[in-house]
């Protein structure tokens, strides 16, 4: 046979993270070792599946079109082993792996999974990861399921082998010590406020900022920049700056911080599989969990 599985697991890596020091590390082989893999498998199949990009390398239609093979491949490869080594062996539960950001972990799956009940055949773990990660990560075989945002008008970019359904659609709020106590808060009396925003590049700003500017008719006067919705909620309280958070993330805040904000954006998070995960019953059972009731 001109395929091997090993050769193509450094192409299926080299799809999910973009680099052949990246897939070798995923691997946990060395960058040689992983080139000389893809070597053989180019040299077998006498085409080449990679070109250089930069100091980097990409694939050509033809190891991207290989690629996508081989991330099928793995994956039916993985579930088998998953499967066979659950019947040999009923001493560890089958675990269903969720790649997840922080807020989801604290405030949403807790609930998903008391809600599923108890699942004497699989355990939930969760790790938090960006969704640069998270999802990638998934396509790797290393996460059954990915739970991911974006803001509007962005939509999510993931594969085209992949499920995807949105858990929750919600609007941002306004975070923001009342001038007076029971004052209303509006978008527009913030105008001048010292302003709250996430790390310069990211989802969150964007979305901060272009409300501001769209809804508010206003540029903010960025003076702080966190991902943390618990540093914004304790900035805000301490009348040190003002922001926009996602609803799911003000749970616990105190009331008078948070004020509804009509007209902003909305955040939608989403869960990401690969189809043919959805065969491993614990997965499914997850998956099908996720549908929240309205």
């Amino acid at each position: 046979m001109l395929l091997d599985t090993r050769s193509l697991m450094v192409l299926r890596e080299i799809e999910a993270h973009g680099s052949l020091s990246q897939a070798a590390r995923a691997l946990h082989i060395s960058a040689p070792a992983a080139s000389q893999r893809l070597s053989r498998l180019s040299d077998r199949l006498g085409v080449d599946l990679t070109i250089a990009d930069g100091r980097g390398i990409r694939l050509t239609p033809a190891g991207q079109q290989l690629a996508s093979h081989a991330v099928q491949i793995c994956r039916q490869l993985e579930l088998a082993e998953r499967r066979l080594s659950e019947e040999l062996s009923h001493t560890a539960l089958p675990t269903v792996s969720v790649a997840t950001f922080a807020t989801v972990a604290e405030h949403l799956l807790p609930e998903i999974i008391e809600r599923l009940g108890p699942q004497p055949g699989f355990q939930v773990s969760i790790t938090e990861l960006p969704t640069d990660l998270a999802i990638p990560g998934v396509i790797a075989g290393t996460h059954d399921i990915a739970i991911v945002r974006t803001y509007e008008p962005r939509t999510l970019a993931r594969p085209a082998s992949t499920l995807a359904k949105t858990i929750v659609t919600e609007p941002l709020d306004l975070v923001a010590r009342p001038p007076v106590a029971g004052q209303a808060v509006t978008l527009r009396s913030l105008a001048d406020a010292p302003w709250i925003s996430g790390p310069e590049g990211s989802t969150l700003a964007e979305a901060i900022e272009s409300t501001c500017r769209t809804v508010g008719g206003f540029d903010p006067n960025v003076v702080h920049r966190v991902s943390d919705a618990a540093v914004t909620i304790a900035l805000a309280s301490d009348g040190l700056g003002v922001g926009l958070l996602p609803r799911l993330a003000t749970h616990g805040a105190p009331e008078h911080l948070i004020h509804p904000a009509p007209g902003t954006v909305t955040r939608s998070i989403m869960a990401v599989c690969l189809p043919e995960s959805l065969d491993h019953v614990p997965v499914a059972k997850l998956w099908d969990a996720l549908d929240l009731p309205a």
